[in-house]
């Protein structure tokens, strides 16, 4: 611990010699030179863009991607006077310490002093100055350090009037990307960093969204209370490359390219799924029930336990594939989900199915192919205790088929689990894919 406080305190003192170097022997040159500053603005866009195209190509990653994401999932950044990225790494991905994204690197975004002042200044109404991110940013620049593009009290009053802009754009207008604010548009701030970017961020071993930099905006952003914001992802930790390959070549050799249901780790979002999300928003706007105990059957990846956790219902995932379990413990840890999880077939649970929804989607019609998991399903059924049941079967076609114990029709399967369980009505709430979906109930 003793190290690292020495190392990064000779990080941040590099940082300030270059700063000082800067300003008191090139600034007053390049000012007097014509296009100095655009023609060197010009050559770091070039040289960052390289680097990104060649690490992308690299780890396989499309380093200039935009990714919507809710603000809520970005909690933690490195300490407070910390930099573990360099100017440049932040964009080569190299770091100046090893297990960069471990807790003990790391701080509560929501506790960094400019997020408190954010909170004190547009929710609370204090001034400025009376923040204690104001006090410790103007002795800063009273001991002669370059801060925010600031080197006077009256810079720094004129970049927190800025910020008060920008505070008031974003809450009318909304959040936008760079590219939306103008084709290219170049961020300026005095001084050396001249950078183009939106809110960056780092992916740790487990996925977590870690902050980078464009504290401002992410400030004003979780203030807001602002559902999506566009980021980039910037570094991601070689035990998440490594686990979003895994992922990405079962799904290419054992799927069929395509997810069973959609993966929603922002990192891999775009990844195709054979099924979309309007299964999710048909039950959801269904649910007779606000809160409570859900159980998925076969939840695969966990994808239902995740929404609905989002929602507030205690969740449990049942599933007895390790290939299936695998991916949906490492997907749960790294959307930071506590839902549980019971390894086992649906059969091999001995107690009462005592939750208040159950979702049992494309899974029971499998049960109709033999005379004994025929009567296995009608035992299940009768240990159901739920409040609620959404039931998806499969298309009749399919389901219909010579060599089954039983080929029941969409209408006749619900009749059949309403005459074996303790629920009494039932209703087609949607249809997806040709699939429909009901609804079972008392």
């Amino acid at each position: 611990m003793v190290k690292q406080k020495k190392k990064k305190k000779r990080i941040l003192h590099k940082r300030n010699v270059i700063l000082m170097f800067y300003m008191g022997y090139i600034k007053s040159y390049s000012d007097k030179i014509p296009y100095f500053r655009k023609i060197a603005k010009n050559l770091w866009a070039i040289s960052c863009k390289f680097s990104l195209k060649l690490k992308s190509f690299i780890q396989s990653v499309d380093l200039e991607k935009v990714y919507w994401i809710n603000p809520k999932k970005i909690k933690y950044c490195f300490g407070e006077g910390s930099s573990y990225f360099s100017l440049y790494p932040i964009y080569t991905g190299k770091l100046f310490i090893k297990d960069w994204d471990l807790t003990q690197n790391l701080a509560k975004f929501e506790e960094k002093r400019l997020h408190k002042a954010y909170y004190k200044h547009f929710i609370e109404g204090r001034e400025w100055e009376e923040t204690e991110f104001y006090q410790t940013v103007l002795n800063q620049i009273k001991m002669g350090i370059f801060k925010w593009g600031c080197s006077s009290e009256r810079d720094f009053l004129k970049r927190c009037e800025e910020l008060d802009e920008l505070y008031e754009d974003i809450k009318k207008n909304g959040f936008k990307t760079q590219r939306m604010l103008g084709e290219e548009r170049i961020l300026k701030h005095k001084g050396i960093r001249e950078l183009r970017d939106e809110i960056k961020v780092a992916i740790d071993r487990y996925g977590n969204l870690i902050f980078c930099s464009g504290q401002n905006r992410l400030a004003i952003a979780k203030i807001l209370n602002l559902n999506q914001i566009p980021v980039k992802i910037y570094r991601r930790h070689k035990d998440w490359l490594k686990f979003r390959k895994d992922i990405l070549t079962y799904i290419k050799k054992e799927l069929n390219g395509k997810a069973y249901q959609p993966i929603l780790h922002p990192d891999l979002s775009d990844v195709p799924s054979e099924w979309s999300d309007k299964r999710f928003e048909i039950i959801r706007q269904n649910l007779s029930i606000k809160k409570g105990t859900l159980l998925d059957i076969d939840a695969h990846w966990g994808y239902f336990c995740h929404r609905f956790e989002e929602l507030g219902y205690q969740c449990t995932a049942m599933e007895d594939l390790n290939s299936n379990l695998y991916f949906m413990k490492k997907l749960k840890r790294a959307g930071n989900a506590s839902f549980n999880i019971i390894n086992k077939s649906i059969f091999d649970y001995e107690e009462v199915l005592n939750f208040d929804i159950i979702i049992a989607l494309n899974i029971f019609h499998h049960f109709l192919k033999e005379k004994k998991s025929y009567y296995k399903l009608i035992t299940l059924l009768r240990k159901l205790k739920a409040k609620e049941m959404y039931f998806q079967t499969d298309k009749p076609e399919k389901i219909k088929t010579k060599g089954r114990y039983k080929n029941y029709s969409s209408e006749e399967f619900v009749n059949f689990i309403i005459k074996n369980s303790n629920f009494a009505k039932a209703d087609c709430i949607g249809e997806v894919r040709g699939n429909k979906i009901y609804k079972l109930y008392h």
